[in-house]
Parts: C-alpha cells; structure tokens; sequence
C-alpha cells in the first residue's frame, strides 16, 4: 500500500526528481536515472534550498545532495508509533521542513530538531507556505489551519503564576525574572519556573514593587512594612520607623550614581535612599499617587503622580513641570526615557506625551495612536516603542513619533497585536513602577489584567512585502456599478450586467445627475488584517493621498463633470506602501448647461444682453439729456416770450405812458389839452394793467387746462368788445372736460384769439360777435365769427399783418386757420387745433 506513489519535485535549477518504491533520482534526457536506493515505503519529496531535495521514507528524513549524496537526517516518530505515512512535505523560506502525515500530525524540523505542531485535527493533506511566511496546512476533517511562529506569548496561572495579573516587574544579574502580583504576593521565575515567595518572619508579604539595585539585591516595596532587600537568599527590612511606618511604597527606582528613589504615599513624597539615609522631598498639595518614576539621560528624576502632576528633581530640588494647564491635567500612568533625551509619557485619556529639550507635543488616537489610555511604554531596540493600554498591545516606530511631535507629520501608524496572533482581549495594568521589563534577551514583558505578556521583537522584525490592493466595489447612489470578479456572476438585483474590477483597464461614464460615489476597497493579508492602513486619492478631484488609516472606503459626493482616476494603496503598520496600489477611470458626463456649445450660446447671449444694455443705458441718457436740452430750450423759449410779451405790450405802454406824461407837462398852460392827455395816460395805464395780467395768466401753471382758457378767453372777450361798444356772445361747452394744456400752447391760442376780437374792433365795424368753442378729444375748434363790413380779399395793411401774425401763432402750436368773409356779409375766423392724446 502506497508503494506505486510517484513523488516529483523540481529543485533551484529546475531538475526534476523522482521517488518512488524506494528509488530515488532524477529526470534526464526522458530517462529515469537512480541516484540512491533506500526501503520500499512510501515516500514524498521536496526542493531544498542550496540544491538537492528532501526525502521523507517511511518515518525518516533525509537530505540527498544534487550530487545524489544521501544524508539521513534522523526519525520524526522515533518510538514508531502512529502511522508512518507521509502525505505532504515542505520547507519554509526559513529552511525548516514541514512534514504531514495521513494521522500522526504535523511535524516541523529545525535545527532544534523535530517538534509536533498542534493542528485542529491529525490527519494532513496538504501544506504550503504564503508570501507572509504563514504554514498553511489542509487537514481531513479539522477544515484549514494557517501556523506561524509565535512571537508573543501569554504567561499566567496556567504557567505557574499564583495570580495572573503582574504589577512590577524587573530582571536580577542572573538572568531571573522577579515580579509582584496584583495581590501581593512576590514571585521568581527561574528555569522558566514561577515560584511564588512564602511569607515569614522576615518577609510580611503584601508587595506593591520590585526593583535591582547596581549590585544585584532585589528590594521590595511594601503595603505599610516599608522597603525590603533580598540579599544572599534572605530578606532583610530596611525601615526607619519615623519615616516609613505605615507607608505604602509604589515606585521604586535605581538611578545611574545607585541611589534608590522611591515613591511614597500619604503624605505624597518622593525619598531618596543614598548611603544609607533617607531624604525626602515633598510633593506638592493634592498631587495624590506617585505610579512612575524615569531618569533621563541628563540625570533629572522625573515623576509622575495620578493627578496628572509632572515632577522634575534636578540639582537637589523638586519642582513643578507639568507641561498641560491647571484645569486640564491627565492621570499620568507611566513614564520612559530614551537615550536621545526624550521624556515619553502615557496618559489616561490624552495619549502620549513628548518632552524633549523643552519642547512638548502630544500624540493621540486623532494622529493614529491605537488607544488613548497608555499604561506602559518601552523600546525593543528594533526603532519601535511597544505600549500597552486599555485596549492591550501596539507599537509605534519611534522616529514617526518625533516626527509627529515636531509636526512633521499628521499621523502615525500603529500595528496593534490581537485576534490575528492569537491574543485575547487585553487591558494593561498600571499603578506600581518598574511596570515593563526589557530583558538581556531582548524579550518585552509586559503586565496585563489577565496575563503577562512576552514578546519577541525579533521574530516580528521582518519587514514583509506591501499587501495587494484590490477595489471590490464600485456605487452609484448605493446602485452597485463594478464589482471584483469571482465565480459569482457580476449581475446586479435587475439582472444588470456590472463591471469587472478584475479585468484591466475598466472605465466607466457616470450620468450628471447622481448624487455620490463610493469606492470599496481591501488588502490581501492573512497575519493582522486589523493593522493594514489605506490610503486614496482622487486625481483631477484631490490635490494628494488622503489617509483613510483603518477605513476600508471612501466616498465623494456631487463631483463636476471631467475625467477622474480613483487610486487607492495599502500598507501593514510595520512596512512600506504598496507600490502599484489599485485604481479606476472614470468619467462624469456634463448636464447640458456645462457642455461647451451651451456655454457658446450662454456667452453670446450675454455679450449681447451687455451689448443692448449698454445701448439702453446710452439711449436713455441721450434721450433724458435731449429731454432736458429741450426742457432748458423751451425754457429759454418761454423767457424769450415773457420778455417779448413785456418789451411790446407793457413796454410799449409805459413808453407811451411816459411820453403822455410829457406832452401833459408841456400843456399845463393849456388845462383842455392837459386834461385830454391825462385821460389818455389813465387809458394806456389801463391797457399796460391789461397786458401785465395776460403776461401773469400766460406764466402761472395753475391755469394749465382747458377750462382757465375758455373762461379767461370769454371774459376777456366780453369785457374788450364791451368798452369797443359791440355786442359780445358766447358759444361754449356746458362740461367743459379735464384736460391739461401746455403753456405754450394755451399762450399762443389765446394771442390768436385776442389778435382775432382786435381786428374786429378796428376793422370790421360790426355791432355784434360770435365768439364759439366746441372739444372733442382729438381737437379743439374755435370760431370767431362778425356782422361787420366783410371784405374779399385781405389788404396790405395792419390787418393782413394781424392775420400772419395769427396764422404763425396757431402753425408753432400745430393749429391752422381759416378766414371766411364777403363785403357786407361780416367774417368768420376758425381756429382749428389737433390735441394729443391723453
């Protein structure tokens, strides 16, 4: 059974050998040549790296050379239990081997020697190695098991610790681990050993802390017993009554010149042992619990106390330096001093605090920092600082730290150590100092609430390649558009076919409408899926990477239409970005009003629209200037006219008044001719007074309308042809309609009338008048009509003067007249005037 199993294997250069029934060789030239002979039993190979290959014959392992030199390696079930057939072997980028078998397990050889490996069922099938180093192995009824090295490790009572929580821990000469658990009790690891220490006359119990002085002593802080120091297998109780009853002691610390500072509760106090004497410097009020003390690398003290205060000791002096205001002040949990200078605090609440050469920064979760509640810091020498916190363990590297202090940068990257290395839920313990331990080994201990943690920075030092990034999903308006391929059909909820992410060079159009667009990204990593960071960018939207730290989407709502390409990269905490990354193309259709025809017509119609309202604009200030050039001309017209008016009928009445007056003072030797000359002076007084009311009736704008020009033409009518002894009638309208007249117009038509009744008074010798007005809204009829003389044709005389003088009057105001007469049948005058519109 098994013997006719072929097994092949191609090693480095690409040789193909063969095993089978205790034969193995290689392939040349189509033929199978043996290089060596061993037991007719089952058998599996697997390339070696330097050349060669692995044999596994039964229970053994051998190494055959590419020179075909056979070397057994020795027997992985050397008690020859179990069954001894193979089924799978491999060897690591380590060079360790792997080894599978039908139901005896999974073995591992190193040179260490074989080891069985726990699997979740004994019978393998399969097994390979991922780029990240994980074994991955097939069993035939435990499903899949993926196996890697573990780097950190938990110790608690299942590994001899009387109590699983650690508060302080140290490390003597000797290489010993010394720690005081949460209730008390000391305990010594040796051998890999814990042993917890009995209480006894000379040692009460009830520890708070443990530290090693220079000369390797341990010395022990107490719940109210003072300071113990175990020296040559014995304890031996250092206290001064006056100074240390009934104290508790939580920090201790051994400073560069061997003295042991500690810190003292109630009152709040730091001591300083040294020769032999206790000296004491007092904190200040309400400072609380002393939980850390740190030197630094210029040999200041620093201390740390729970209400947040920052306590320097410099020069024999102990001074206030907390570097967050009064009001603000954060429980300070731990400190840690690098060789650099810098000060490392880890806060309750406010992350990590720097202090170096003066200068303060603070880093928490908003720059990247896993947890805000900090509880232990230590380096591993690797450029990492591990912290443990309320939500267990995570390092930063140290130069991202400074960086970000110094504002640098924004953000820094945790890589945080959970599920994906098999550690539970873990909440770090704080309170008591020393609280970490770097040990010579170059191991990291640090105490949580339910184990110790052992770390190993150097199995977690590779740097592994960047992970790959994949977009797995594409959504418009959570409408799936493209999704990454996969043996499911990329069809949507209608049926619709999607795009493939999976194939290259995928572009897509999207409508102007819709309203965001969300991308759905992931990396390829199997150790710590928790701690790959992403980052984006959207180019042709974004100006640069946006980091989307732990987020595995990103989102843009409403971008303007153009061509977009979305890239995304990937990275572990612990390594470099992703090179290549992913990315997509796509586009974004424009509405109508953003295409470039539109924007042609928009601008068009707007350098028109400006256009006609420039020329408006122009327009009405030609027309309103032109209103008031009128305006200012027909005002000068009506001055003219006023002075016109006043320098003939008035002027002329006063010059003639003024030249009767004379001629009455020359005729005073003669009363008759005086007399007569008196009453024609009182006459032409009459006719001036006449004319300077006509003058003011014309001027007044109050007598704008029609019916103040029929009732000062009747009345002046009547009165003039009354004192000429004729016979005056009137013909006028009983309703007289509302209408407005121009000034010029009103003037001018009364001047035609009265220059009408004037040369019926002296020409026509008639003995009565009719004076006749008649309105319709289009025009205005005047008739001025005698029982005179009459005459056929107009002499060259005063008369024809009178009637141009009419017919120029009535031509400016846009009238006409007309004269109907026959000898001894009177005359007729028609004025005729065309009214606007109102």
């Amino acid at each position: 059974e098994g013997l006719d199993i072929c097994a092949l294997a191609a090693d480095d250069r690409r040789q193909i050998w063969f095993a089978k029934a205790g034969h193995v060789g290689v392939i040349k030239n189509g033929m199978l040549r043996t290089l060596q002979q061993l037991d007719s039993q089952p058998m599996r190979l697997a390339a070696a790296k330097g050349g060669g290959v692995w044999v596994c014959c039964g229970a053994d392992l051998f190494k055959c050379s590419a020179a075909g030199k056979l070397e057994r390696i020795g027997n992985f079930l050397p008690d020859n239990g179990g069954t001894k057939t193979v089924t799978s072997i491999i060897e690591d980028h380590t060079g360790a081997v792997w080894i599978g078998t039908s139901f005896s397990g999974l073995f591992r050889y190193s040179t260490e020697g074989f080891e069985l490996i726990p699997t979740s069922h004994q019978a393998i099938l399969s097994l390979t190695e991922d780029s990240e180093g994980n074994i991955w192995a097939g069993t035939f009824g435990g499903g899949l098991d993926r196996i890697r090295r573990r780097a950190i490790t938990l110790e608690g009572t299942e590994a001899g610790l009387p109590f699983s929580s650690i508060q302080s821990i140290c490390e003597a000469d000797d290489g010993s681990i010394w720690a005081v658990t949460q209730n008390g009790v000391l305990v010594h690891k040796s051998d890999g050993k814990w042993n917890a220490i009995p209480t006894s006359e000379t040692w009460p119990g009830d520890a708070t802390c443990v530290a090693i002085d220079p000369h390797g002593s341990l010395w022990v802080g107490t719940h109210q017993h003072g300071i113990f120091c175990w020296r040559n297998g014995h304890f031996i109780n250092w206290g001064d009554a006056s100074v240390l009853a009934d104290k508790t002691v939580h920090t201790l610390l051994f400073d560069k010149n061997g003295d042991l500072w500690l810190g003292q509760e109630s009152p709040t106090a730091v001591l300083r042992l040294h020769d032999g004497k206790l000296e004491t410097f007092t904190a200040p009020p309400d400072s609380r619990i002393i939980r850390a003390m740190a030197q630094d690398a210029a040999g200041k003290i620093w201390v740390g106390t729970s209400k947040g205060v920052l306590l320097q000791i410099a020069d024999g002096k102990l001074t206030e330096v907390s570097p967050r205001p009064a009001q603000e002040l954060a429980s300070i949990r731990c400190l840690y001093a690098t060789p650099d200078g810098t000060l490392w605090i880890g806060f309750a609440g406010w992350g990590v605090g720097c202090l170096k050469a003066g200068n303060y920064a603070e880093i928490n979760s908003e720059e990247g920092l896993f947890d805000d509640y900090i509880s232990h810091i230590v380096a591993d020498g690797h450029g990492w600082l591990w912290f443990g916190s309320n939500r267990g363990i995570f390092k930063v590297r140290e130069r991202e730290l400074e960086a970000a202090a110094a504002g640098q940068v924004t953000r820094v990257r945790s890589v945080h150590y959970g599920r994906g290395d098999g550690l539970p839920g873990l909440q770090g313990t704080f309170g008591d100092s020393p609280d970490v331990l770097h040990s010579r080994d170059g191991k990291l201990w640090l105490p949580m609430q339910t184990a110790l943690v052992v770390i190993n920075p150097a199995l977690l030092n590779e740097t592994p390649a960047a992970p790959p990034v994949l977009l797995t999903r594409i959504s418009v308006d959570d409408h799936v558009i493209a999704r990454y391929g996969g043996i499911i059909p990329n069809e949507d909820a209608a049926g619709k076919k999607t795009l493939d992410l999976a194939l290259p060079h995928q572009k897509v159009r999207l409508p102007p409408g819709y309203h965001h667009v969300e991308f759905e990204f992931a990396a390829l990593n199997f150790n710590a899926p928790e701690n790959i960071e992403f980052r984006h960018q959207l180019i042709g939207g974004e100006d640069g990477w946006v980091d989307s730290g732990v987020f595995r989407t990103a989102a843009y709502p409403r971008l303007s239409s153009g061509d977009y390409t979305f890239q995304v990269t990937a990275c572990k905490g612990d390594g470099d970005w992703n090179k290549t990354g992913a990315q997509f193309t796509f586009s974004i259709a424009p509405f109508f009003w953003q295409t470039w025809w539109f924007r042609l017509i928009v601008l068009t119609t707007f350098t028109g629209s400006i256009i006609a309202v420039v020329r408006y604009v122009s327009f009405r200030r030609l027309h309103r200037r032109l209103r008031l050039l009128e305006a200012q001309a027909a005002l000068q017209k009506e001055r003219a006219r006023i002075a016109k008016d006043i320098h003939d009928d008035l002027g002329a009445n006063l010059t003639q008044i003024a030249f009767l007056g004379e001629l009455a003072q020359q005729d005073r030797a003669e009363p008759e001719r005086a007399a007569e000359r008196i009453s024609n002076i009182s006459a032409t007084a009459r006719q001036a007074i006449k004319s300077l009311d006509e003058i003011v009736w014309a001027v007044n704008p109050r007598n704008d309308t029609l019916a103040h020009l029929l009732d000062y033409a009747g009345q002046f009518a009547v009165d003039y042809l009354r004192l000429a002894g004729i016979r005056c009638r009137l013909d006028f309208p009983e309703q007289v309609p509302d209408r407005e007249l121009s000034t010029d117009l009103r003037h001018n038509l009364f001047l035609a009338i009265k220059e009408a009744l004037h040369n019926v008074v002296k020409h026509s010798a008639a003995t009565e008048v009719w004076l006749r007005i008649a309105f319709t809204p289009a025009a205005l009829d005047v008739g001025i009509e005698d029982n005179g003389c009459g005459f056929t044709k107009v002499p060259d005389d005063a008369l024809a003067d009178g009637l141009r003088n009419m017919e120029q009057r009535l031509a400016e105001i846009g009238g006409n007249c007309r004269i109907e007469s026959q000898p001894a049948q009177g005359t007729k005058v028609s004025i005729h005037l065309p009214l606007a519109e109102k």
